[in-house]
């Protein structure tokens, strides 16, 4: 069997701006289907799998492990691993909620798109709100931890060093979505996300994060119900306290992760 090809940063971020413009085309379709609608999002974490998992797959088959658990990053977590990847998603709401307000005020979105962004998010119904969670919360983290922090960063560290693949995805996934306004806050999460799948080996604690990143934003609209969408202000305070306690969090995930990779290898 021929040896898989080397994966460099740069053509690791040219096979995910190619995967950025699919993504943008998925949106630009539902949005003209179904405008900003509860449904729209319902469908769109679907939509995106059907994309994102055939291109992780292909990049798996071109750069990674030929055992696909390996070369889509879907090794063994314990529960405490998982634990702490959903807590740091909450956790992170903290400083990158802080950085996305600084962004705000430096570059303000129009009234007229939040107010439409907010109208998406309020459920009308029940089982609509179930939809925009599952679509949201579970459908879109998986998608994008397969290929972002499975299939390419797996590719990529079988070329270089996992700092090289941290970046790099974290990069990628900042870029692949189409908001600049959110690219620095998302770029922060994603270096956490990196940070966990090379201190763990495996996506789900990754996938355990971001979905509840994503529900904690989807919970806050489904239980306010605001009327409105006001100056976005932040507390410094409160950023340096998420920072502490995600760099703690971080450091007890790699312990845990640490020995039970230790134990599965008998060193």
């Amino acid at each position: 069997m021929n040896k898989p090809v080397e994966l460099s940063a740069a053509l690791a971020l040219g096979w995910s701006l190619l995967l950025t413009l699919g993504l943008l085309s998925i949106a630009i379709t539902v949005s003209t289907l179904f405008g900003s609608s509860n449904f729209a999002l319902v469908v769109a974490g679907p939509a995106e799998l059907l994309l994102m998992y055939p291109a992780a797959r292909f990049i798996a088959k071109l750069y990674g492990d030929r055992e696909p658990r390996k070369a889509f990053g879907l090794g063994s977590v314990s529960p405490v691993e998982l634990l702490l990847g959903a807590s740091l998603g909450i956790i992170l709401h903290l400083p990158a909620g802080y950085l996305g307000a600084l962004v705000e005020r430096r570059y303000p979105t129009p009234p007229e798109i939040l107010r439409a962004q907010l109208q998406q998010l309020t459920p009308t119904s029940a089982a609509l709100a179930v939809g925009m969670l599952l679509s949201v919360a579970v459908v879109v983290p998986f998608a994008e931890e397969l290929y972002f922090r499975g299939a390419l960063f797996g590719g990529l560290q079988r070329s270089g060093p996992a700092f090289v693949a941290i970046w790099t995805t974290s990069i990628a996934f900042a870029l692949a979505h189409q908001e600049p306004r959110n690219w620095a806050p998302l770029l922060m999460v994603a270096l956490v996300l990196g940070t966990l799948r090379s201190l763990g080996g495996s996506i789900w604690a990754g996938v355990a994060l971001h979905a509840a990143f994503n529900a904690a934003t989807l919970s806050f609209v489904f239980l306010n119900r605001p009327t409105s969408v006001k100056p976005q202000e932040g507390s410094w305070q409160l950023a340096v306290i998420g920072c502490v306690l995600t760099v703690g969090g971080v450091w007890l995930f790699g312990r845990v992760a640490g020995r039970r990779l230790t134990e599965a290898t008998g060193r």
